[in-house]
């Protein structure tokens, strides 16, 4: 993946659907706060190395998403969907910590 395609699909899972590119500065400060999130809890690729945009597979993708949507600000503004994507950004983590990469399911990067 590159990192115009993930910008654009944290735009789309945002709902962010201007033309203007207002947030996008916002946005990919979040998407590398993510991705620096997953390295400090321990989820690495299966070389043991913590994935990279270009690495990064669609389970990692949807925990990047996740982490904006719930990171973001002002947009959420309903405690209850603040909470739920909380605990739904924790247990994605925690599921790609336990991840193996042997797992005949898993595609790689």
């Amino acid at each position: 993946m590159t990192n115009e395609a993930l910008l654009q699909a944290v735009r789309f899972a945002c709902r962010v659907t201007t033309t203007t590119t207002t947030l996008d500065n916002e946005l990919q400060e979040l998407i590398t706060s993510a991705f620096y999130d997953l390295e400090i809890s321990g989820v690495a690729d299966a070389n043991g190395a913590p994935y990279q945009v270009s690495t990064a597979d669609q389970l990692v993708v949807t925990a990047v998403k996740t982490y904006v949507r719930l990171n973001l600000g002002d947009l959420i503004s309903d405690t209850n969907y603040w909470e739920k994507l909380k605990a739904s950004y924790d247990e994605q983590k925690a599921q790609l910590k336990m991840r193996t990469h042997s797992d005949p399911l898993y595609s790689g990067g």
